[in-house]
């Protein structure tokens, strides 16, 4: 028996700021499908994630299953966008000063 990740790039229609490297990028929407295997042959798929990647330092932040479902089927919309954006400034701000205060 076998584990395997296997990450599918969708999309890259989300920018904003990275606070890791300062740049004003795209970010790359990945989903992420964990497989089960015996004797290479795929018996189980697992619940997928889904992930945001910044284009320049590939900072990664892993989006709630809900929001990445409502982006993987189509109804992108500036709603989900801008939730996935201050999500994501939310999760940079917190890691760059637990980074800052380890210093």
């Amino acid at each position: 028996m076998g584990m395997d990740k296997k990450y599918e790039f969708i999309d890259d229609t989300i920018q904003c700021h990275c606070q890791w490297c300062g740049a004003e990028k795209h970010w790359h929407f990945y989903q992420e499908t964990e497989l089960a295997s015996l004797f290479f042959i795929t018996v189980w798929r697992f619940t997928p994630d889904y992930f945001l990647v910044c284009e320049t330092c590939q900072y990664p932040f892993k989006l709630p299953r809900s929001l990445g479902k409502q982006l993987m089927a189509n109804q992108y919309d500036q709603h989900s966008a801008d939730l996935a954006a201050s999500l994501l400034v939310a999760d940079q701000t917190l890691n760059v000063k637990r980074s800052s205060t380890n210093e």
